[in-house]
């Protein structure tokens, strides 16, 4: 197996554990709102933290389903690379990225956070995108 695939395996499952951790602060959270102030729940702090947490979850296992196909693509290694650093940037954009700008507030301008939320975003979705036309073309060629 390649080591760039490990790699992968690696940062998805420690993204993973890191979110599972997590997890239970949003869980301890929730609980405090539903016992002393259920508005809390409805915060744009709240919405954000779960969103979070979920989309870290996700964007581990992309590294990790990632990982596992990257012996199917055709393209360079130098290329593997990159998009290792795409999913990377979007690991780091809905996790830590996301908690900032909750923590932050709403905003109605275009504010830094969110355009580097977009910029690690727009990094995976590249990402995406070159493995899986990668993925077509293997399979067209066979």
């Amino acid at each position: 197996m390649p080591r760039l695939a490990i790699l992968n395996f690696i940062i998805g499952f420690a993204v993973l554990f890191l979110a599972a951790s997590g997890g239970s602060f949003v869980a301890f959270d929730m609980t405090e709102g539903y016992l002393r102030d259920p508005e809390l729940l409805h915060t744009w702090q709240m919405a954000l933290l779960k969103s979070s947490h979920g989309h870290t979850n996700l964007f581990a296992m992309l590294h990790i389903l990632f990982g596992l196909t990257l012996a199917y693509s055709p393209l360079p290694h130098k290329y593997k690379v990159y998009q290792t650093i795409g999913f990377f940037t979007g690991c780091l954009a809905m996790g830590p990225g996301m908690m900032a700008r909750a923590y932050a507030g709403p905003s109605e301008s275009l504010d830094p956070l969110g355009i580097l939320i977009g910029i690690g975003l727009s990094g995976t979705l590249v990402a995406l995108l070159l493995h899986c036309c990668a993925l077509a073309y293997k399979l067209k060629e066979r």
